[in-house]
């Protein structure tokens, strides 16, 4: 079973040179404008030449943010910023795709400017939110 582990996969289009991926990590270094930058950048690339990387969770959406400093994927600054990332990892061989994602009913009005969330639920999110005014 290891020596599996080491040998290439054809996934789609995307030619993987082993079966490793990197599981998303949600590491909320955007910032409060979720706007990915050059910290997550160097983060990335030196992590490419592992297999796959799935990054952290990237926001669809302008709030439906659920920890305050995820990035996001909804604006042309932020897809830039993304460019600059996969690059990045593109020049060290490596392969990115992208977690995307709406928190729905996790989200919070103090990380989201006051906004309500909004998910496809109307039951209330079971335990506590997390933000830095506290729970």
């Amino acid at each position: 079973m290891a020596k599996n582990l080491f040998t290439p996969i054809q996934v789609g289009a995307t030619a993987l040179a082993n079966r490793i991926i990197m599981a998303p990590l949600t590491r909320t270094r955007a910032g409060y404008e979720h706007i990915p930058n050059d910290l997550m950048a160097e983060y990335y690339a030196q992590r490419a030449s592992g297999g796959l990387i799935i990054t952290e969770c990237s926001m669809v959406a302008p709030n439906t943010s659920a920890f305050g400093a995820e990035p996001g994927l909804y604006t042309d600054e932020q897809l830039k910023a993304w460019k600059k990332i996969t690059d990045a990892v593109h020049a060290k061989g490596g392969k990115i795709a992208m977690q995307i994602w709406h928190a729905g009913r996790a989200a919070h009005p103090d990380h989201n400017g006051g906004h309500e969330n909004v998910g496809p639920s109307a039951i209330l999110i079971d335990g506590e939110v997390h933000t830095a005014k506290g729970k």
